[in-house]
């Protein structure tokens, strides 16, 4: 891998978010690139913080990890060659770590993100501009919905995780960038995709198709 994942506008240093105490103010995590020749995929995940040895997790989603559960599902979705072949970058919705789980805030972990989120949101701006990606994916409902907010007004994306995950992927712009972009479930919950039945296989036929060569 290609270390200069900080090129596309994550900060190395940043002080937004001195005024909320559930912020540790130390940008401990890194974005994750990878530089492959074909399709220009950005993930996008919620937030650094994890329950337990938070200091595990050194780069997005734990990318540099090759056993890693993304890493692996990835892996297996597109296979190990075709993974290969991705100009991959990930980032973080909120970039900090955080003195709390979202998903364990009393106010609930939506409304417990939105003041970060209002910090972040310009780097993520210049992450997709700068990046300029061909399919972003998002993590979680919290992500999608954030997000979403961002969109340009003339992209009618749903912030419902039930209507916007189809299995097909939405046209979505961001500035002056347009993507092809799908929120995408928790690994743990494609195990028990009952919710979202064949909705889950069209999603993954659908970004395995994209990587195919043409």
């Amino acid at each position: 891998m290609i270390d200069d994942s900080y090129s596309f506008g994550y900060p190395r240093q940043c002080n937004l978010c001195t005024a909320f105490s559930t912020c540790t103010m130390s940008l401990q995590v890194a974005p994750y690139y990878h530089d492959g020749d074909g399709l220009r995929l950005m993930l996008i995940g919620q937030d650094p913080t994890i329950r337990r040895k938070t200091e595990r997790v050194k780069r997005v989603l734990m990318l540099d990890q090759a056993n890693g559960q993304l890493s692996r599902w990835l892996k297996t979705l597109f296979g190990a060659k075709r993974f290969e072949t991705l100009t991959l970058y990930a980032t973080n919705l909120v970039k900090c770590t955080l003195g709390v789980v979202p998903s364990n805030a009393t106010a609930g972990g939506l409304k417990f993100l939105r003041p970060y989120f209002e910090n972040c949101r310009t780097y993520l701006a210049l992450e997709i501009r700068q990046f300029k990606p061909d399919v972003v994916l998002s993590f979680g409902e919290p992500t999608h919905i954030l997000l979403a907010t961002q969109f340009n007004s003339d992209q009618r994306i749903s912030q419902s995780m039930q209507q916007a995950f189809t299995g097909q992927f939405s046209r979505a712009k961001l500035d002056d960038v347009e993507f092809d972009y799908s929120p995408c479930l928790h690994i743990q919950t494609f195990r028990v995709a009952e919710t979202y039945g064949d909705r889950v296989k069209l999603f993954k036929a659908g970004l395995v198709k994209r990587v195919e060569p043409h």
